[in-house]
């Protein structure tokens, strides 16, 4: 059988997606927005007893957790105090992680391989899957308890931007049944019969006759799709007048937030999610960072030996730890995005601490040589933050060579070619220069365009060469 993840899905593909009844998630929805006026104070008491039900419960129901730290948790021990985990762990323990018994990851994969991949095994839980930016493919499972809160919290976010709960809101993201974003849009569009059902596979033009019908308030996508989007509106073909438009799933970078100014006049504010945790955190209207939703996640920034570092110094990686998913806990899980707190408090009041924007992640660390044969270290975010601004460069993405690195760099049809090469060439020389490597190998191609790829097709901005 071929892996869901892994198959090219058409723009028209669809599945039949189980889906929340509304009146839950609005009461969901309406309990986590309380929290939102909370002290401080109020959020870690609340927290603590969360997390302790939490470790307890995982102890008891999971083989693994029991073993892994059953002794530290009767002990009361800290969180800083137990281990560390990862996908790879995750995924070779998943039996003995998940606490429900009659699930187990064969029977998860069969389902998530089926044509039935956005329904309910057991009649119960969601399935999700990512290929991530490690390469390496994961399998989770949500209780229904757990994914009324996972869309309730976007529902919550949703409303901290000034959308009341009737907003025309609209999400387009991966085409594919076993991926979150695709689940999430799904949830969204219950109640709302003439909201297109989208994917940044669809074919642009039938993406710009949705949109123009349906003219939604609020957009929800990744950021390489933005840019499309804001090609199609300056080119006067798409019509639109969103009022907030929220980046998902891939970095978002300083241009878009230009992009979407300079073309709609409105702002994009900053989303942060993983499959594992659902979403994280997210940007209010006041575009001061990141808020997280710490009454379901606890999040770590923590330096190479799982260190906390303080706010305003970015992390080497991020733990978190959800506390609202039983049949499937994850505790202190270790995430690659490299972030920094934010210190101080927010202006819009919230009492939930803050990141700023994600800068990438560890598996987007390039390696070049200098002449003398000494590796350097370069993370792709310090190229391709000045690359983006290049005019005439649609797409962009980094081969790891044996002996340096290759851009590719996709352009518009009406652009020189030869000169947005020079000028490629030449941020990706100075940027390494700076860093000690002026002599580093270095291949610039333009190409037509750069492949998305996985269940969530979206665009990896560091891939190793194919051998």
């Amino acid at each position: 059988m071929v892996h869901a993840g892994d198959v090219g899905f058409s723009a028209a593909a669809s599945f039949d997606v189980a889906t929340l009844d509304p009146d839950v998630v609005a009461r969901r929805t309406l309990e986590l927005l309380d929290h939102n006026s909370w002290s401080r104070e109020q959020v870690l008491t609340y927290q603590k007893v969360r997390l302790k039900k939490t470790l307890q419960h995982a102890v008891s129901a999971s083989a693994f957790y029991r073993k892994r730290i059953g002794d530290l948790v009767a002990r009361n021990a800290p969180l800083k105090a137990l281990p560390t985990m990862n996908k790879a762990i995750l995924m070779a323990e998943f039996d003995r992680i998940v606490t429900d018994p009659r699930l187990n990851r064969a029977t998860v994969e069969q389902h998530i391989e089926s044509d039935s991949a956005g329904l309910l095994p057991l009649d119960q839980y969601r399935v999700v899957a990512t290929g991530g930016s490690s390469g390496q493919r994961g399998v989770f499972v949500y209780d229904q308890a757990g994914w009324e809160l996972a869309f309730a919290n976007a529902r919550r976010f949703q409303r901290m931007l000034g959308m009341p709960p009737d907003a025309r809101a609209l999400g387009i993201g991966a085409p594919s049944a076993v991926h979150l974003t695709y689940r999430f849009n799904a949830e969204h569009r219950v109640g709302r019969p003439d909201a297109p059902r989208l994917s940044v596979t669809t074919p642009m033009p039938e993406v710009v006759t949705a949109l123009n019908a349906y003219q939604p308030e609020l957009i929800s996508t990744y950021p390489s799709f933005i840019r499309q989007l804001a090609e199609e509106q300056r080119a006067g073909r798409l019509q639109i007048s969103p009022r907030a438009m929220r980046s998902v799933a891939e970095v978002l970078s300083p241009d878009v937030k230009d992009l979407v100014w300079n073309t709609w006049k409105t702002r994009v504010t900053n989303n942060y999610a993983a499959t594992e945790a659902g979403i994280i955190g997210m940007e209010c209207r006041e575009l001061s960072g990141i808020h997280l939703a710490e009454d379901l996640v606890i999040v770590e920034v923590v330096d190479e030996a799982n260190r906390p570092v303080p706010p305003g110094v970015q992390g080497a990686k991020v733990l978190v730890t959800t506390m609202f998913n039983r049949v499937f806990p994850v505790v202190r899980y270790e995430l690659s995005d490299l972030v920094a707190m934010v210190p101080g408090h927010c202006p819009c009041g919230s009492p939930f601490r803050r990141i700023e924007d994600i800068q990438g992640r560890s598996e987007e660390m390039l390696q070049v040589w200098t002449s003398s044969g000494e590796q350097v270290n370069v993370h792709a975010a310090r190229l391709w933050f000045h690359l983006v601004r290049v005019a005439g460069i649609r797409q962009y993405q980094f081969v790891q060579l044996a002996t340096g690195i290759r851009v590719l760099l996709a352009v518009y049809s009406d652009c020189d070619r030869a000169e947005v090469r020079k000028a490629g060439e030449q941020i990706v020389r100075t940027a390494l220069s700076d860093l000690g490597a002026k002599t580093a190998h270095v291949e610039i191609q333009i190409v037509d365009k750069v492949d998305r790829i996985g269940s969530g097709a979206k665009l990896k901005s560091v891939v190793a060469a194919q051998t």
